[in-house]
C-alpha cells in the first residue's frame, strides 16, 4: 500500500538548564506499508540542500534515514542503547541513541509516530529529543 500524505515533523531539544528549543517541519511525502512495518518517506531543504528522510516505524522499534544534503541513519530500540551515524564535514561521528519511550497511534486515515530519547554524538551527550511524526492523507 502506497498513498500521498502531509507528514509534520515537530523536534523538541531539551538540555539541563535551558529553555527546550521546539522545531517544525511540514512536508508532502507518501506513506508506504511493508510487511511487519510502515515507512514515511518525504523531502525537506536544509540550508539550500535536498534532503529525503525514510522513517521505519513499528511498535517497539524505529529507524530514521536520511540522505542527500544530510546523511544520518538513527536506529531506536524501546528501552535499549542503539547506534548509528552521522556524516558531516568533520567526517563519519557515531552517533548513540537510549530510546525511552515510542508510541505508535494509526488509523485508516493518519497515524502519530513518537520516539523520546537520549540522543549522544561522538560520545557526548547533546540533549534530551522527542520526535513527533504526524502524518494524514492527501497533499499540502
Amino acid at each position: 500500500m502506497n498513498k500521498q500524505v502531509k507528514v509534520k515533523l515537530k523536534t523538541t531539544i531539551r538540555q539541563p538548564n535551558e529553555q527546550s528549543e521546539v522545531y517544525e517541519l511540514w512536508a508532502s511525502g507518501s506513506f508506504i506499508k511493508k510487511g511487519n512495518y510502515d515507512y514515511l518517506k518525504y523531502e525537506e531543504v536544509l540550508e539550500d540542500k535536498k534532503v529525503k528522510t525514510t522513517v521505519k516505524m513499528a511498535e517497539t522499534d524505529a529507524l530514521v534515514l536520511r540522505s542527500g544534503g544530510l546523511n544520518m541513519r538513527l536506529p531506536f530500540v524501546l528501552n535499549a542503547e542503539q547506534t548509528g551515524n552521522y556524516e558531516s564535514e568533520y567526517g563519519n561521528l557515531k552517533v548513540t541513541t537510549t530510546t525511552h519511550s515510542m508510541s505508535y497511534e494509526k488509523t485508516e486515515q493518519d497515524g502519530r509516530f513518537i520516539v523520546q530519547y537520549d540522543f549522544l554524538v561522538g560520545g557526548e551527550p547533546v540533549g534530551e529529543y522527542t520526535l513527533e511524526f504526524h502524518y494524514t492523507e492527501g497533499s499540502l
